[in-house]
């Protein structure tokens, strides 16, 4: 067998993992390089040599920096990725074909195929399982690869302290046992000083802002399904409405379709206490029942980075108590180097007082005590190769057992019989 990282051990995001044995190649993510990214991009020709002769494409879940290319595969290799994760695919591609040609994505989603959570596939001599994990995208997985009596475990991207987080270690326990080799992210090893709260703590937190003030916005990604999850759950707990635009509704209409958590129920069906309301356009949100209605009972209302427009136009309409808006981002959006910083954001933050800006967020990555837990509880008996971290971080610098911390790749080299190239 051979492992190849063809990019991810120096970068967080870009991922690309290719295993292969002498009748089976699979690939895992075909992720594109996040802005700010200091290294150059693969070119299509690239991605395609990379993606030759391969069985099956296997995507954890739809960022870009997992899915960037998926239009350029060819059309004969076969892509993979959850139903609910496509149908979110569906709804962004359909918002975004307004203003940019995205056709060949859109042919690129409608051929993908679809796993199913502890359902294994087999490629030849290779079974592949995904387990469900917490991450801030909807619909993320975990692979399980088996072959010739050994296992590699591929992590994707995932965190512990989401409204599921709960399930990872007692799933590995039960699931995956023991694995020969380990393919985990780390980005968090660069990101130590982040306070790492639970979404509990989130929507705890949005509460208490709820109760204090009538009109609050939220800066989050449109995607987000915890964050969305916790925002809602608030409002319902303090009797505010949660408004939504027509995109923001079609995506929580997939959030619900897919899940049978309460949780992550979004819909206004007769025993659901509903609380979510969409605004469909410019003239309804100014429709004076609306308004009425948006004053009596106060609101949170999500935005997006290209929202600034719709913020002015809110905050304008609802003067009588001054407007909050929780940040519920990463930071270097709007205060990281210039390549990582998004206009939009620094946008809508400048439509609120810099007092009236509260920042709300944890990440959606595994912390180093997780990392550390997930590596001992898989306890890997040939190889740890991290992927998805920064290049000048350690992962044997995390809490592990000497004889672990020796198990960490970080070069080419062979393990049994499996060869791994760290390009």
């Amino acid at each position: 067998m051979d492992i190849i990282i063809h990019r991810g051990a120096t970068q967080i995001g870009g991922c690309i993992t290719e295993i292969r044995t002498a009748t089976a190649k699979i690939i895992i993510d075909l992720g594109s390089n996040l802005p700010g990214c200091q290294q150059p991009d693969f070119n299509n020709q690239e991605i395609v040599d990379i993606v030759d002769g391969a069985d099956a494409i296997l995507y954890t879940h739809y960022h870009g920096d997992h899915i960037g290319f998926i239009s350029v595969v060819p059309q004969s290799i076969p892509q993979y990725i959850g139903a609910g994760a496509q149908d979110v695919m569906r709804c962004k591609y359909a918002a975004l074909k307004a203003k940019v040609d995205v056709r060949k994505e859109v042919d690129a989603v409608e051929r993908m195929r679809n796993y199913e959570a502890d359902k294994s596939m087999e490629f030849a001599d290779l079974k592949v399982t995904p387990y469900y994990c917490s991450h801030s995208a909807f619909d993320a997985y975990m692979f399980k690869i088996e072959w010739n009596g050994k296992v590699i475990f591929h992590t994707g991207d995932f965190r512990k302290h989401g409204y599921i987080g709960d399930k990872l270690i007692p799933m590995l326990k039960k699931y995956i046992g023991r694995v020969d080799v380990l393919i985990t992210e780390g980005t968090m090893l660069s990101r130590r000083s982040e306070a790492i709260k639970t979404e509990s703590d989130i929507q705890n937190e949005t509460k208490k802002i709820l109760r204090r003030h009538k009109y609050v916005f939220a800066l989050v990604s449109s995607t987000d399904i915890d964050r969305l999850a916790s925002f809602h759950a608030a409002c319902k707990a303090t009797h505010r409405h949660f408004y939504v635009d027509r995109y923001q509704k079609s995506i929580l209409d997939v959030f619900t379709k897919h899940t049978t958590s309460p949780i992550f129920n979004f819909s206004n069906k007769e025993g659901c206490n509903g609380v979510t309301f969409e605004l469909w356009s410019s003239s309804h949100i100014k429709k004076q029942s609306i308004v009425n209605e948006m004053k009596r009972r106060g609101f949170l209302m999500p935005l997006r980075s290209s929202g600034k427009s719709l913020a002015q136009a809110l905050t304008e309409l609802y003067k009588d108590e001054e407007p909050i808006l929780l940040y519920s981002m990463w930071n270097g959006y709007w205060m990281g180097t210039d390549e990582q910083r998004i206009p939009g954001i620094e946008a809508i933050r400048s439509v609120f007082k810099p007092e009236n800006i509260i920042s709300i967020h944890t990440s959606g990555h595994a912390d180093v005590a997780t990392l550390a837990e997930v590596c001992s509880t898989v306890n890997p008996r040939l190889a740890i190769i991290p992927i998805h971290k920064e290049e000048n971080t350690d992962f044997s610098a995390l809490p592990l057992s000497e004889e672990l911390k020796s198990k960490v790749i970080t070069s080419d080299t062979i393990a049994d019989s499996i060869k791994i190239s760290i390009r």
